[in-house]
């Protein structure tokens, strides 16, 4: 499969009373774990940094699997992925909302309980397990993921995984005057994971989903066929 590295296009954050408001029709597409291969390197971010709840291994839908190998046979030959995170569970929800709430307030001090709220949203959904509102990786539909070589050294994306800040936008590399290298590294794991099915976050490089209530939002689906979903 040839990857056309297209531009990535400005997308508004997603309105999540809209999103949670999303038909589900689940299909039982069970969980798989993910294990390493040539190109694919699986590092469970949140349990090597300790956040509470977090696994050692990488869980995904198994239909979010095979697009994911068929994204990496699109790459170029020089290029792999490291998958950071995938399914995970309602107390790594709450704690990484907790941390980088911690962030945002060290960073913008002076917003209202209102400002702070949006903007914690743009990077760390609401936990919430409810079957018609799930939280989008507990439905292990979400995947966390960056471009790497092929020994699995991290390619550089312009921002650190999961930092909350306007550079980590998806499209803040499209702006004139920003590093050339990073913008293309970024369209092509956008226009990879894109051309496989997947729909991005905007707020976040590196987020994708497949199959759930976000997904269905940006991909303008009727329905999503992932809701809440346990080991």
């Amino acid at each position: 499969m040839s990857l056309e590295v297209r531009m990535i296009p400005k997308q508004t954050t997603p309105n999540w009373d809209s999103v949670f408001l999303g038909k589900i029709i689940e299909n039982e597409d069970e969980l798989v774990k993910i294990e390493s291969s040539d190109r694919v390197f699986c590092q469970s971010f949140y349990y090597e940094n300790k956040i509470d709840g977090a696994l050692p291994d990488i869980w995904l839908r198994k239909n979010v699997a095979e697009k994911l190998q068929l994204m990496v046979e699109s790459l170029p030959k020089t290029m792999g992925i490291i998958i950071l995170d995938g399914w995970r569970p309602y107390r790594v929800q709450k704690a990484l909302r907790d941390v980088v709430g911690e962030v945002i307030h060290e960073q913008e001090p002076n917003l209202t309980q209102e400002e702070f709220e949006a903007r914690l949203s743009e990077f760390v959904a609401e936990p919430r397990t409810q079957k018609d509102s799930p939280s989008p990786h507990l439905t292990g539909g979400s995947v966390d993921l960056t471009l790497c070589d092929l020994k699995g050294n991290a390619l550089d994306m312009g921002t650190a995984f999961d930092s909350p800040e306007e550079d980590s936008w998806t499209a803040a590399f499209e702006e004139e005057g920003k590093s050339i290298e990073i913008r293309m590294r970024r369209r092509i794991l956008f226009n990879a994971m894109i051309d496989v099915g997947f729909t991005n976050l905007p707020t976040e490089w590196w987020h994708f989903d497949y199959g759930n209530q976000l997904w269905a939002h940006y991909s303008a689906e009727n329905h999503a066929v992932y809701s809440a979903t346990s080991l």
